[in-house]
């Protein structure tokens, strides 16, 4: 069986002579909240597989589990589904690993195990399904269900097949930029770009009060928020520039810029935004070393 197909793309007006590959193999996905359906969407919108090869489950085979299936009109089943699965994806939260583990570890016979949660290393999950499939640990954040995300990853040293490989870059390819890292900068990785969305909206929460406090409609100052950053983000993507290039470059001496950024740089933004980071890929490596203790006992079981 190909692990490959085509899909003909049509639309209203008739079919469209354009063709677009597809993963035809089986995916299972291990969880049912933020990042599962954030996967979910963004592979089934970019056309890189097809509803009725994916199959999700959840902690109970009803409430989000059974939402995200009449939503996508993906498969909803129980663990017992992962043993026919090509790859199988954990998508749950970091506390909620070593259960997810222990269940899925019957079911497993040598298809690659992808790991979404933060601070939980390969070789903690291999222990606890005790070796039975390659592990492979990313990060992705929030927009992959935009196709616009990133997803860092990190591959075992060895055990996992180079087709197998292709197949799971191809998957994640799909919902924007994967870069390879060592698994060493994997904590690093969670703080800055997994954690990323949430610190850059805490910074535009403050510019969107601010700017109603400045006289805007939030309606009006929602809109000129959103199209900022957007615009911003593609000036520095298309130009090639780097982000004190710009602002330079809107930067003039003695003008509005100015003014505001010399109110930052008195608050020492800088060292808070660096402060947030260290503190965020501490809290990785210490969620990674805390479930780890949890982990050897539900290896045990």
């Amino acid at each position: 069986m190909p692990l490959y197909g085509e899909m003909q793309i049509e639309n209203s007006d008739g079919v469209e002579e354009r063709f677009v590959q597809t993963f035809s193999g089986e995916v299972f996905v291990i969880g049912a909240g933020a990042m599962a359906e954030a996967f979910v969407k963004g592979v089934l919108e970019k056309r890189a597989i097809t509803a009725d090869r994916l199959v999700v489950t959840g902690r109970a085979l009803g409430g989000r589990a059974a939402a995200l299936g009449e939503r996508y009109g993906v498969r909803v089943a129980g663990m017992e589904a992962a043993a026919s699965a090509r790859l199988v994806f954990l998508a749950v939260k970091p506390a909620d690993v070593a259960e997810a583990l222990a269940q899925v570890r019957p079911h497993l016979n040598g298809q690659p195990l992808v790991s979404f949660a933060a601070g939980v290393t390969m070789g903690w999950m291999a222990e606890i399904i005790e070796h039975r499939s390659p592990v492979v640990r990313t990060m992705p954040n929030i927009p992959v269900g935009v196709q616009e995300g990133v997803t860092a990853i990190s591959f075992p040293e060895g055990g996992l097949e180079e087709r197998d490989r292709r197949d799971i870059l191809f998957l994640l390819e799909q919902l924007g930029e994967v870069v390879e890292i060592p698994e060493r900068l994997m904590n690093a990785a969670t703080a800055f770009s997994g954690s990323g969305p949430g610190f850059v909206c805490y910074f535009l929460e403050a510019m969107e009060q601010a700017a109603i406090r400045l006289g805007f409609d939030p309606l009006l100052a929602r809109a000129l928020l959103l199209q900022t950053v957007v615009g911003t983000a593609r000036t520095l993507r298309e130009w090639g520039l780097a982000p004190d290039e710009l602002r330079r470059r809107v930067t003039s001496p003695g003008g509005t810029t100015q003014a505001g950024v010399a109110v930052m740089e008195d608050g020492r933004l800088r060292e808070i935004v660096d402060a947030a980071l260290q503190a965020a890929a501490r809290r990785s490596e210490e969620m990674g070393q805390a479930y780890a203790v949890a982990g050897e006992s539900a290896a045990r079981e």
